[in-house]
């Protein structure tokens, strides 16, 4: 079977491959991802209903205005391409390293999304920031009315560079 694969740090390659052969079909190329050392396409994840909702949620780094950030962003698979970006949470501050991110779907139809503390420690631990987060959204990017703290994405907070996330088989969603 063919799968979808991301190249991490790539400028943004996303791909349709087979596994077992290597062969794969290039589905898109995101035009405003920004590699710099650990930076670039960092994450992906697919809908859990993707037949039904062909979407692809990526998270990566580009810059704006001279700046360099990280955003999520909600692609939709179409007529084998990958195509309309829709922006679902932007403006995360970011460095060239400690911006890890992934990206991983629970049972309750809800995205976490790690961010790295980009070299400014502190932010792991204020809450009014994004940095050094593990945050939570719905697949539409709204606020689960259900998180730690109402109206805010962080679901928990003090990680340094968080770049990897997985769930207990046992775990209750």
């Amino acid at each position: 079977p063919a799968k979808l694969v991301g190249g991490r740090g790539r400028g943004g390659r996303t791909s349709r491959g087979i596994p077992s052969t290597g062969a794969g079909t290039p589905l898109i190329t995101l035009p405003d991802v920004t590699t710099s050392s650990e930076g670039g396409l960092l994450g992906m994840a697919l809908h859990p209903d993707f037949a039904t909702a062909p979407y692809v949620y990526v998270v990566y780094n580009y810059t704006e205005t001279g700046v360099y950030l990280e955003k999520l962003v909600r692609l939709t698979y179409a007529n084998g391409t990958l195509g309309a970006p829709l922006v679902l949470l932007g403006n995360i501050p970011a460095t060239s390293t400690h911006s890890g991110s992934r990206l991983l779907i629970l049972p309750d139809r809800t995205l976490l999304m790690s961010t790295g503390d980009a070299q400014q420690q502190p932010q792991a631990q204020n809450p009014a920031s994004l940095n050094g987060k593990i945050l939570r959204l719905n697949l539409d990017g709204t606020i689960p009315a259900n998180n730690p703290t109402p109206g805010s994405a962080v679901s928990t907070l003090g990680h340094r560079n968080p770049k990897r996330l997985a769930r207990s088989p046992a775990a209750q969603p």
